[in-house]
């Protein structure tokens, strides 16, 4: 037989084999190549306010995605080759030189890798426009889309998956050259972990594995109390977080699987056989996968969480930052566009807000001595009179807080129907706090981002009289704005924005800006946890056909004992479980506890977003769980 039926043989042989990693890496291109279709698509750049925001957030997509599909693959690659390491062998006895051997894993890698390549191509294609569509969807941009081909996203595509080719070309060689034959005939035994039964050192780094884990946890939800060490903190809780779950994987599973063990005193059925003791041989070869797989699908699903609570927050943040249509930096700025509006017969009406600044500190005010930003007891109000805002009316000797912005509650606690000291200098007035709001009366660049105060009018003059300027400061002591009669347009905006000159802000401009910044990064983010998904999922599918493989006499010995494949199946379905569900669980964990040690920073809502984005990553995952247990199924019954 010639070596070149020996390849076309084999091939054959071990696609069905091939299959899930086939579609993984047409899936891989497809999304790197309608990557690089949409960063190369000037229409979408061109109506962005920044033009750099998305060049540079394609870059760094495109990034990740390399990194993730160059490990991927080599992983991959790496489990195929010791799952075939007898084949292989076996090619030698028979009279093959290495070389010959080489020569065929570059044959069927060749077919299997530019023909993936060429779909891919052809499928990102495809699915570029709808994509694109997603993204223009999220950043609120209304375009026509149409299908655009570029020969250099080809290129790009083809170079990058012609490097990754070389490298797998590269580990194969380097595994040919030094494995023996001796040892790749006994490779499939040596990679797995060899239980020796619970020591004392298995149990003490089983607690210690928990113990890092949950010391980790305990000071990502105490961060605001080492306010001077945050920086590091935040690396002390990597380290344990990371360390722990390693060694969670390495001991902490197979202690609690031991102790479920040993609690049925001896009495394990086929579900015990199957699941509980397989795990404790597999999970200790596979820890630091398994802590890959955890730490990167708790980052994935961390990222996406906080993108999607900035994006989900968007129009709140515009009401507690945005007090009107449109806000002015000087009165004469205010006068000339509101002349413009009414050479347009456009109806609005003028806004024109004094304020003045005042510390403010008592019952009412509690302030985390650790919280960032200088404060000590005191609290900067930007003081303003109800007589010139609506929706707010303050009686004498009382004191509304608004615009309060959604992170100032994490290290600030404001106490109802208690009393708050205003002070400038050696002047001071008590007033009763009455309620507490988000929603913004004067712009941030007026206030500076501290919260603002209604008092009475009656209160505002008496604490105008006494207050003391600090020349010093330079801050702006009023606000100027325009609301639009009925509601403000695209139209308008754009209307107002031909001027150059004098500048200001918007509302619509502002909510533009940040859906489109929010929306991209959801995007990328998204895409690239996407990949990630796909690609820890099918690593996992491998590692369960090779260990299916390997247990396929086991199935066959307990058919012959009576057991039924139902029974069998339900263990297996325990095993599934475990394998997916552990590192699933934990990367949760770390998800949930890092999106809740600063999500207030991105925006007021934590629950709906991350639970969305929680959601959807197990349901997508559990998919790869399920095909699993498909194929052991399959291997159950071919068992006899």
């Amino acid at each position: 037989m010639s070596l070149n039926s020996i390849i076309l043989k084999n091939f054959f042989k071990n696609l069905k084999n091939y299959t899930l990693y086939m579609f993984a890496l047409v899936f891989s291109v497809a999304l790197y190549f309608s990557f690089v279709l949409m960063s190369q698509d000037d229409s979408v750049a061109d109506e962005l306010l920044s033009s750099d925001l998305m060049s540079t957030g394609f870059i760094v997509g495109s990034v990740f995605l390399i990194v993730i599909i160059v490990t991927f693959v080599m992983f991959a690659n790496s489990i195929f080759l010791r799952r075939r390491n007898r084949e292989l062998a076996l090619f030698q006895l028979i009279g093959m030189t290495r070389d010959k051997v080489l020569r065929l894993l570059v044959v069927e890698n060749a077919v299997i890798y530019f023909g993936s390549l060429m779909i891919g191509i052809a499928f990102g294609f495809l699915v570029y426009r709808m994509l694109l569509m997603m993204l223009l969807r999220m950043m609120q941009i209304d375009l026509a889309v149409g299908m655009t081909f570029s020969i250099e996203a080809v290129v790009q595509t083809a170079l990058l998956f012609l490097f990754i080719f070389a490298l797998l070309m590269a580990q194969n060689y380097i595994f040919l050259k030094k494995t023996t034959l001796i040892n790749m005939l006994k490779l499939e035994q040596s990679s797995e972990a060899t239980y020796r039964g619970m020591g004392k050192g298995t149990v003490i780094f089983g607690v210690l594995g928990l113990s890092m884990i949950m010391s980790g946890y305990w000071l990502s939800a105490n961060m605001m109390n080492f306010g001077n060490l945050l920086i590091f903190l935040m690396f002390g809780i990597l380290f344990l977080t990371i360390a722990g779950t390693y060694i969670t994987f390495k001991f902490s599973v197979a202690f609690i699987l031991n102790m479920i063990r040993k609690s049925k005193n001896g009495h394990v059925n086929v579900n015990d056989v199957l699941s509980l003791t397989s795990i404790m041989f597999k999970m200790k070869s596979n820890a630091f996968l398994l802590t890959l797989i955890s730490v990167v699908s708790a980052t994935s699903m961390g990222l996406m969480s906080l993108s999607y609570i900035a994006y989900y927050s968007v129009e709140q943040t515009i009401e507690a930052s945005v007090p009107n249509d449109y806000t002015f930096y000087e009165e004469s700025d205010m006068e000339f566009y509101s002349d413009l509006l009414n050479e347009n017969a456009i109806d609005h009406e003028t806004v024109h807000i004094p304020t003045i600044s005042y510390n403010g500190e008592g019952d009412a005010i509690t302030i985390d001595p650790e919280a960032p930003g200088g404060f000590d007891t005191a609290l900067s109000l930007s003081i303003v009179s109800d007589e010139h805002v609506d929706n707010f009316e303050a009686k004498d000797d009382e004191i509304m807080i608004t615009g309060v912005a959604y992170f100032i509650d994490s290290y600030i606690d404001f106490n109802l129907n208690q009393t708050i000291t205003l002070s400038s200098n050696d002047y001071k007035r008590e007033v009763e706090l009455k309620s507490i709001g988000e929603q913004a009366v004067l712009p941030s660049f007026v206030t500076y981002g501290s919260p603002q105060a209604i008092v009475s009018e009656e209160v505002y003059n008496e604490l105008e009289k006494n207050h003391n300027d600090d020349e010093e400061t330079n801050q702006p002591r009023e606000g100027f704005g325009i609301d639009i009669a009925g509601e403000d347009s695209q139209g308008i905006y754009q209307f107002m924005s031909e001027y150059d000159y004098p500048p200001f802000e918007s509302k619509i401009g502002q909510y533009n800006m940040q859906m489109q910044g929010s929306g991209l990064t959801m995007f990328i983010i998204g895409f690239v946890g996407l990949a990630f998904l796909l690609t820890s999922g099918c690593i996992l599918y491998f590692k369960q056909i090779g260990e299916s493989e390997d247990e396929k006499g086991s199935y066959n010995i307990l058919r012959k004992l009576g057991f039924t494949e139902n029974e069998i199946i339900k263990g297996l379905t325990i095993k599934m479980a475990v394998t997916f569900g552990v590192p699933l669980l934990i990367g949760v964990l770390h998800t949930y506890f890092a999106v809740n040690a600063g999500w207030f920073l991105f925006g007021n809502e934590i629950w709906v977003p991350m639970l969305t984005v929680v959601g959807a990553y197990i349901i997508l995952y559990s998919v790869f769980a399920l095909i699993s247990l498909l194929y052991y199924k399959k291997v159950v019954k071919q068992s006899i």
